[in-house]
């Protein structure tokens, strides 16, 4: 049998490979990628539901590709706590702008939040929330899915100060 590490190290490749493919394939293979892990993230959500939280932590500790599968999909994490903790990278950012972020709920990988003070109605507050936030959850949130921002009637204004850079960019 295949090592955990060269099985993931195997499909890391794998997946790199895919972005060199032409459409309609590459297209179709995200598609199936996409429906296998809405697939585990359903099941691996029944499991969690089904059994005790003792268990599912003697199960992390004893098998190593349980305990990668958990991580991965957020089983038995507090996705609330996991979520601040995440948030916590890009706040000082927006804050120096005068803004806020507060968490609404999570919800199976989910993150509903509203962005509020000088960030409401902000003409960069769509940049802010993909290249800030939405990026500090996929790193820092097991079993991050998504976002929903809850919206609101804010007259539109640009940013109250010069934007900076949340990433470095990517060398061209």
């Amino acid at each position: 049998m295949v090592g955990l590490d060269a099985l993931l190290g195997r499909l890391e490749e794998l997946l790199s490979r895919i972005d060199e493919l032409d459409e309609p394939l590459r297209s179709e293979i995200f598609e199936l990628l996409d429906g296998i892990d809405a697939l585990h993230r359903s099941a691996l959500a029944r499991l969690e539901d089904a059994l005790d939280p003792a268990l599912l932590e003697s199960l992390r500790a004893r098998e190593p590709a349980l305990a990668w599968l958990f991580d991965a999909y957020g089983v038995a994490v507090d996705e609330r706590a996991a979520t601040e903790a995440a948030l916590e990278s890009v706040r000082p950012y927006i804050h120096s702008h005068g803004g806020t972020v507060e968490v609404l709920g999570v919800e199976r990988g989910v993150v509903r939040l509203r962005l509020s003070g000088a960030c409401s109605g902000c003409t960069a507050s769509a940049i802010t929330l993909r290249d800030g936030v939405e990026t500090a959850l996929r790193e820092g949130f097991p079993g991050f899915v998504g976002l929903e921002v809850e919206e609101d009637d804010a007259p539109p204004h640009p940013p109250p100060a010069p934007l900076l850079q949340i990433q470095p960019l990517r060398a061209r």
